[in-house]
């Protein structure tokens, strides 16, 4: 073999070692980027999978909230409608008291309510024959009793009243029905209701 040919091989075989050099460089150079590509791509995968954990959890939260208001808020609603119940069934006795516990209560309102004693009584339809002359007449006369004029009448007028009346002096009117005195108390005896049924 001669000097060229050994020169050529020498060559080519630093070439063969060259090449290999640069593959094998390429060849770590491509894992370790492939290798970093994974580990980013692993860690956005984490990152992602808590964002949506978060979020789930966060929705629930927010769904578990939502739901305890309404709950909340059916639950208020039945004890709103449980007092109003309660508010009516009283009007309902107070309507259905026999004849005489009715007179004596009309008899006391009437009393409380009547400033000179002149005034006229308006009473429902229903209830006109309630107050006969003879309740008229003990009230009047107690009315004299208390140093007032005496002189209660009642009106043909007639109004929509859920028991008790409307009490009427010229153009002022007191509405003495057992609804409006029960709105009127209602603000004080609701705590006292609540507390009878649901102990708060």
């Amino acid at each position: 073999m001669s000097g060229a040919e050994k020169l050529r091989e020498k060559i080519i075989a630093e070439a063969k070692r060259e090449a290999e050099a640069i593959l094998a460089n390429a060849r770590q150079r491509a894992e370790n980027i492939l290798s970093e590509a994974r580990q980013e791509a692993d860690a956005q995968k984490k990152k992602m999978l808590q964002a949506a954990e978060q979020q789930a959890e966060d929705r629930r939260q927010r769904n578990l909230t939502i739901a305890e208001l309404d709950a909340r808020k059916a639950l208020l609603a039945a004890k709103e409608e449980m007092i109003e119940e309660i508010f009516n069934q009283a009007i309902s006795r107070l309507n259905n008291l026999k004849e005489r516990e009715y007179e004596n209560l009309m008899y006391n309102m009437l009393l409380a309510a009547a400033e000179t004693g002149d005034e006229e009584v308006i009473a429902a339809e229903a209830d006109r024959g309630r107050f006969q002359k003879t309740l008229l007449a003990r009230v009047n006369k107690e009315l004299k009793a208390r140093g007032k004029k005496g002189e209660l009448t009642l009106s043909t007028e007639t109004r929509e009243l859920s028991g008790g009346f409307v009490l009427r002096a010229g153009n002022v009117e007191t509405n003495c029905s057992f609804a409006a005195l029960l709105r009127m108390q209602r603000d004080r005896l609701e705590p006292v209701v609540a507390e009878m049924l649901f102990g708060t």
